[in-house]
């Protein structure tokens, strides 16, 4: 009976988080959409996923020249 129990909160925790990651895909989908379409209007969720969509990583960021004095 544990082990039924086990299965089931698992099943629904891995579902859960593929439908949060789904819905996180399909949001940012359609927020790129909507900004290739030329609607300028942001909205909370447009900034956050531009945010999310250009951080960049320390492989990313351009060597800094040292100053020559």
């Amino acid at each position: 009976m544990i082990l039924v129990l086990a299965s089931l909160i698992a099943i629904f925790l891995a579902g859960s988080v593929c439908g949060i990651f789904a819905m996180l895909v399909i949001g940012i989908h359609a927020e790129e959409r909507r900004v290739t379409r030329g609607r300028a209007a942001s909205s909370r969720a447009g900034t956050a996923s531009r945010r999310f969509l250009t951080t960049q990583t320390c492989d990313d960021l351009p060597t800094r020249l040292t100053a020559g004095r």
